[in-house]
């Protein structure tokens, strides 16, 4: 049921941006290039926009094209330049020794885990294109071997899937289709999805849930006070944690996968006018 929760929240996030941004590429080389379209939603709107006599409101279609592929390509960028610093910053901080000692122990692929020099509790996956585990010294201390085990199957999990790629793209959608709310809902409830797909992996691969429900409720207790880093992410104690916490103790329980009314009206109610404007347009 996770599983396919979880592919069906992410295909329809991308099935509605994908709508949205390729009548926007249409339109954006219809603008720069002159090319005849004429099965464009947004072209039509323009044109039914400057008919009405409100010629100075249709070159707001323009500004808010230019808005959405502007500014999905600078949070693009701004990612891998986050994603890059961020490697740097790892290997000055690396703990060379415990680093080697956990490579050994765990051989999910080469070099995946890294431990670095913090007094934070800290356990996340890590990276776009090259994922990385990443444990601090300081979770090393407060967790003994077989909490720390779950802990490293989780994030295995997570870098195994390219999760971090996953919900840093949909991070992206819901900011970049702001005026489509339901995105928004998407991204926030597929990672409570994965976070409850790689805790049943580390019971899985640990034999029970005993290790990680330790692991969560000493890192509930010991809640890490800075940022964990912006590069894209996924945090093993950041989201959901009392939701996992009690589904650990009750494995029949479920989170209720509720509609957002509001937002599916709004972001229907946007898709729906535009496409209403292209038809009357047509006729």
């Amino acid at each position: 049921m996770w599983e396919n929760r979880s592919r069906m929240l992410f295909l329809s996030g991308l099935t509605i941006a994908a709508l949205v941004s390729i009548q926007m590429g249409m339109y954006l080389f219809y603008t720069m290039m002159g090319w005849d379209l004429h099965f464009n939603f947004l072209q039509l709107c323009k044109t039914t926009i400057h008919s009405l006599g409100f010629s100075s409101a249709g070159y707001l279609l323009d500004v808010l094209v230019l808005y959405t592929f502007v500014w999905a390509i600078w949070m693009t960028v701004r990612q891998i330049r986050l994603c890059r610093r961020f490697d740097a910053t790892l290997l000055r901080n690396l703990h060379v020794e415990k680093t080697n000692q956990l490579r050994g122990a765990y051989r999910f692929g080469k070099d995946d885990v890294y431990v670095v020099n913090s007094r934070e509790p800290l356990a996340f996956t890590v990276g776009l294109r090259r994922r990385r585990i990443v444990l601090s010294t300081g979770l090393l201390d407060l967790l003994d071997e077989r909490e720390l085990a779950a802990v490293i199957h989780h994030e295995a999990y997570h870098e195994e899937h390219a999760d971090p790629l996953k919900v840093f793209f949909l991070s992206l959608l819901a900011n970049v289709f702001w005026y489509l709310p339901v995105l928004k809902h998407i991204h926030s409830h597929y990672k409570v999805v994965r976070e409850v797909l790689a805790d049943r992996h580390a019971m899985e691969q640990t034999g029970g849930m005993a290790d990680l429900g330790r692991a969560l409720l000493k890192l509930l207790k010991q809640r890490q006070t800075a940022s964990v880093t912006q590069a894209a992410h996924v945090s093993f104690a950041d989201t959901a944690i009392n939701y996992r916490i009690q589904r650990l103790l009750d494995p029949k329980k479920e989170a209720p996968f509720q509609v957002p009314t509001v937002s599916v009206c709004i972001s229907l109610g946007v898709i729906f006018l535009l496409s209403q404007l292209f038809w009357v347009s047509m006729a």
